[in-house]
């Protein structure tokens, strides 16, 4: 039968529907990607180092947005199955750590990695959570805020000791010693001499 009820009913429904098509449809206008990955053979080096991988974040708002990034160790029972959270969240350090993003654009962010060179931190597997938060203006009720779900696998032995300090320690040896003989070359040029007595027969 046909009522009041009914008549705003067949008014509402396709409003909505094609509202709820719109959002959809619709980009969002802060966007993080990728969602998820992994880091194979991380190596435990004791010394900061840049993985290739990178955060690309989003802004489709008509304005410039400011986002920072941090990390944190996930929750026990919330880590993917065979991963364990991240001993330490500082191991992992993303840069920028706040980043001003212009309208219709979006920033790089990239990942450096300091596992301590130790041997119970090889053949490991663990994930750590990157937050990547916009902020909010003044009068917005709440700031986006994106979680990126990294999971890192160590090598299975520690990697070989880097050789670059030992060629940097003979270099300035090298050149130390080097320096030295010049000034003492240069010293016994220009050093006064003595005039010899003239024998007379």
């Amino acid at each position: 039968m046909w009522n009041r009820k009914t008549f705003i009913a067949s008014i509402i429904l396709p409003i909505l529907i094609v509202s709820s098509m719109t959002l959809v449809g619709a980009e969002a206008p802060f966007s993080v990607s990728p969602g998820e990955f992994t880091v194979r053979d991380a190596p435990p080096m004791g010394e900061p180092y840049t993985i290739p991988e990178t955060i690309i974040v989003w802004n489709r708002d008509n304005i410039e947005r400011v986002v920072s990034i941090t990390t944190e160790i996930p929750p026990e029972n919330s880590v993917t199955l065979g991963y364990k959270p991240i001993p330490n969240e500082n191991w992992v350090t993303p840069f920028p750590s706040s980043v001003s993003i212009p309208e219709n654009s979006y920033a790089e962010i990239q990942l450096s990695f300091s596992i301590p060179r130790w041997e119970n931190l090889t053949d490991k597997k663990w994930e750590v959570w990157i937050p990547v938060e916009r902020q909010s203006l003044p009068g917005e009720p709440v700031a986006y805020r994106v979680i990126v779900k990294m999971k890192i696998e160590t090598t299975k032995e520690l990697p070989p000791v880097s050789k670059g300090i030992n060629y940097l320690v003979l270099f300035a040896a090298g050149l130390l010693i080097a320096i030295v003989l010049i000034g003492v070359g240069i010293w016994y040029k220009m050093r006064p001499r003595r005039k010899r007595a003239r024998v007379l027969v």
